[in-house]
């Protein structure tokens, strides 16, 4: 029983990791790719972004999108702010963008609160939701819009890429694992079934905008899958491109992770029915690539502990051996990650870690209800 218990954890994790993508790949290269049709007529869009002590990024962001390459008469953008106490409103004010409208909201109340309030002031049939530091490529935009042409689609995420924030070594390693996610992305995308967003580029048909509760964590993972709910596909646009810095070390990316952590498993409970094994490619995805390693930290103090309680027989002391090579390996990547030397193999190590450290963190926040809505910005 105790060699049962701990195999199917060591496979758990190994298929959410390796084998899960492997199957994607085998299932993707033989499905048909749908061409995607050009809009004659391109439909008014809505650009939403909820802001908070954004003032040192928010004024490049307005000038980035002021460039976007769409019919200007069909472009608006919304900006509010969460009860920012910094200058983030007096330096949207001072861009004078014809097509901008600011809502200066005064109490904190977290994202899922303001883009409430500022999507129902929202006029176009297409809402592009972005934050305040992610930088658009010209034609992201009309990449995003152009697969609405289907009516069967009702969201589409674009591909955000990582730039190493001021040359931080360990910040490459967020890279790394976001081209892997982005991979898995693209994928599953052209399946119709993009599980989540990536919050800084993505867009819905407006009428699609889901009723979410107002302590909704991750609002960019649970829209997409409201919608993915209802039956509509949710695509990946590999070339609607943005930008944003990577965080400068694996600690500040790491408290990110405990608050999506709290979110992921507050996800859980907003999307029972895609748990549903029934409802086909989605749910597949769902388990495979989301719930189960939502678990891989406990299934990691699984396999610990049964090796521990195995180490009597002869295989299991050198599995148990190699554990703790594999933990000392990432205490290894930590201490060094305080100084000027890096190794890949020790920093990767610690990147692993310290990311199912964080989904743990994140899940007694969320069992305690420790985990507020509100966000603070990473140092990026």
């Amino acid at each position: 029983m105790m060699e049962s218990i701990y195999w199917t954890a060591v496979f758990l994790v190994i298929y959410t990791y390796v084998l899960y993508p492997a199957v994607l790949f085998f299932i993707h290269a033989f499905s048909r790719k749908k061409l995607v049709a050009e809009i004659l007529v391109p439909p008014p869009v809505s650009v939403v972004i909820a802001a908070y002590n954004e003032e040192d990024a928010i004024a490049a962001k307005i000038k980035n999108l002021a460039a976007i390459d769409y019919p200007k008469e069909h472009i608006e953008i919304l900006v509010g702010s969460d009860g920012s106490d910094d200058a983030t409103v007096r330096v949207l004010k001072e861009a004078k963008l014809e097509s901008i409208k600011i809502f200066d909201f005064k109490d904190r109340r977290g994202k899922i609160g303001v883009l409430k309030d500022i999507v129902s002031e929202a006029k176009g049939e297409i809402l592009i939701f972005s934050d305040a530091n992610t930088i658009y490529e010209p034609d992201a935009v009309k990449r995003l819009v152009a697969h609405f042409s289907d009516l069967a689609v009702g969201c589409v995420c674009g591909r955000l890429k990582l730039n190493s924030s001021n040359g931080a070594k360990e910040g490459d390693y967020e890279g790394i694992y976001w081209r892997y996610e982005s991979a898995i992305k693209r994928m599953e995308g052209e399946l119709g079934a993009v599980l989540g967003a990536n919050g800084g580029i993505y867009a819905i048909r407006k009428e699609l905008f889901p009723e979410i509760p107002n302590d909704t964590i991750v609002e960019d993972f649970v829209i997409p899958m409201k919608i993915l709910e209802r039956g509509y596909k949710t695509l990946y646009e590999k070339d609607a491109v943005a930008y944003e810095d990577s965080s400068k070390t694996i600690a500040d990316e790491s408290s990110r992770k405990i608050r999506i952590g709290a979110g992921a498993y507050q996800t859980l409970f907003l999307t029972l029915p895609m748990l549903n094994i029934f409802r086909g490619f989605p749910s597949f995805a769902y388990w495979s690539h989301k719930v189960i390693r939502w678990f891989v930290p406990f299934l990691m103090i699984v396999i610990l502990g049964t090796n521990i309680l195995l180490v009597h027989i002869p295989p299991y002391k050198y599995l148990l051996i190699g554990q703790a090579l594999f933990y000392s390996g990432a205490v290894v990547g930590y201490l060094i990650s305080k100084s000027w030397v890096h190794n890949r193999l020790f920093t990767l190590l610690y990147y692993f870690v310290a990311m199912n450290v964080s989904l743990l963190l994140g899940f007694f926040r969320f069992i305690s209800g420790r985990q507020q809505v509100m966000w603070k910005r990473v140092e990026r």
